[in-house]
Formats: structure tokens, C-alpha cells, sequence
């Protein structure tokens, strides 16, 4: 149809032994189910479009749906302690700014700024910045005023059905070189959706 075909993908897809923020060419595993799902999404769009734009992101919230910030926020109301994974390291994306970037990156590639050529394969986008799961509730706790202990646990003590990569931080270099788009700290992006529910809340 001559359209350009955007694809979402996660930092699952990675090889687990890594411990420095990961780019494009490391290495892929696809451990568990859901990371070779995602995996092979990703082979299958570029084999069918080599022109396509894969997007691999990570830890994505919102101010809709399920996600981690609605969960702590509701579970930081209802109790007065909650035990949090400290040893997973990776960077939070606020599904607003991701969106934003990808109407950018469109606009970019429909203007004739970036070469079809240049957006074609894999990127990462996150916000900037690095946390552990610890780090961003106790950060979504400080700007709300919830007054809720967090307990700092291993993994193994909160096993999940999909195994979480213990480091997942994304480099950003190539969408940064080719797009040329700012990003935003994890911080503040976190602070505007907080804003935002809050306000729904009211």
C-alpha cells in the first residue's frame, strides 16, 4: 500500500548477560515466550519489509490501561507497606512521549528530512535516565506525598510469568543520530503523567 509500516517491539528480546546499555546489533535470545513472540514479530516484519521501522522499548506506563505507576499508586493507597524488585535495572517509557516521537519521527521521514532508507530496521526508545523498579515506585510515592514504606526484594522472592531481564537499560545513539529528537529524563515524563492522573482523580 505504500504506507510506512511501524513496529513495536521490547527489551526483552535480548540476550540476559549484558550489564552496559544495550544497542541494536548486541545480541537477541528471545528467553521465555513473550520474548520469542516479540522476536519473531521482529524478523517477520523485516523480512516481509526490509523498510520498516522496528521500535524496541521498555517498562512502558501510561495514564490509561494497566501498567506499573496505576498499580503502585492504587496499592500504595490501600496498604502500608509494599515490597518492590531492586535488582532489575532498566529505564520507564511514558507511552505519551513515545507516541510523541513516533509523529516526530513520521513528520521527519514524510518531509524528506530522514531518508526512508535511514528509518529502516531496529531503534530504541525509552526516556533517559536509569532506575530499578525500586527506584521508580519510590519515585512515584515522593511526588504524590502516598506515604507507604517500600521494602527493597530479589527477584526470586517476586517471581513473574515472563522473566524480567535483570539489566535492560536502551542506548538511544541511532535514534538519536538519524531522527535528531530530543528526549526526555524518566523524572520528568513520570511527574506529567502523575499530574495527569491526578487530575482524573478529582
Amino acid at each position: 500500500m505504500g504506507c510506512h509500516f511501524i513496529h513495536f517491539s521490547s527489551d526483552y528480546v535480548y540476550d540476559r548477560g549484558l550489564n552496559r546499555p544495550i544497542t541494536e546489533t548486541d545480541a537477541v535470545a528471545g528467553v521465555g515466550v513473550y520474548a520469542a513472540s516479540k522476536l519473531a514479530g521482529d524478523v517477520a516484519v523485516l523480512r516481509v519489509l526490509p523498510t520498516a521501522t522496528i521500535i524496541r522499548t521498555s517498562w512502558v506506563y501510561s495514564s490509561e490501561g494497566h501498567n506499573f505507576v496505576k498499580t503502585m499508586l492504587r496499592l500504595g493507597m490501600e496498604r502500608p507497606e509494599l515490597r518492590v524488585v531492586f535488582d532489575q535495572v532498566g529505564t520507564p517509557t511514558y507511552a505519551r512521549d513515545l507516541a510523541d516521537a513516533v509523529i516526530m519521527m513520521l513528520e521527519r521521514i514524510h518531509s524528506g528530512q530522514v531518508p526512508l532508507s535511514d528509518a529502516a530496521g531496529v531503534f530504541h526508545y525509552s526516556n533517559e535516565g536509569v532506575c530499578s523498579w525500586y527506584d521508580f515506585a519510590r519515585s512515584i510515592f515522593k511526588m504524590t506525598g502516598l506515604n507507604c514504606q517500600l521494602l527493597p526484594i530479589e527477584s526470586e522472592e517476586y517471581p513473574t510469568p515472563a522473566q524480567r531481564p535483570a539489566y535492560s537499560v536502551l542506548n538511544k545513539k541511532r535514534f538519536k543520530a538519524v531522527f535528531q529528537l530530543p528526549i526526555r529524563h524518566w523524572e520528568d515524563a513520570l511527574y506529567d503523567c502523575l499530574e495527569v492522573l491526578l487530575a482524573d482523580a478529582q
